[in-house]
C-alpha cells in the first residue's frame, strides 16, 4: 500500500465508523484526519470499537490491521473487536 493509498484510507475513517463510535471520539478522529495524525486516529478508532462493542466486519477488522501496519502500529491488538458477518 503506497503512502498516498494509506493517507486516503485513513482520512475515511471517520465517515465510514461514523456511527458506531462515540461522538466525542469521532471529533478527535476528524480533527486528527485535518492534521495528519494517522497513528493516533487508528489507535482512538480502534479503542472506540472496543468500547463500544460495535459490529466490525472480517473485511473491515482486516482493512484496521493493514493500516495499523502501514502506519508503523502492527502490535495493536484487534483481538476485542466486536467481529460479525454483514447479512447476506
Amino acid at each position: 500500500m503506497s503512502e498516498d493509498e494509506v493517507v486516503e484510507r485513513v482520512r475515511a475513517l471517520p465517515d465510514h465508523y461514523a456511527g458506531r463510535v462515540r461522538p466525542d471520539d469521532l471529533d478527535g478522529m476528524r480533527d486528527m484526519a485535518s492534521g495528519g495524525e494517522w497513528q493516533e486516529l487508528v489507535a482512538l478508532l480502534v479503542g472506540s470499537l472496543n468500547l463500544t462493542n460495535a459490529a466490525v466486519t472480517a473485511q473491515e477488522r482486516d482493512e484496521l490491521q493493514a493500516l495499523l501496519t502501514a502506519v508503523g502500529m502492527p502490535n495493536v491488538s484487534l483481538a476485542r473487536l466486536n467481529i460479525t458477518e454483514p447479512d447476506a
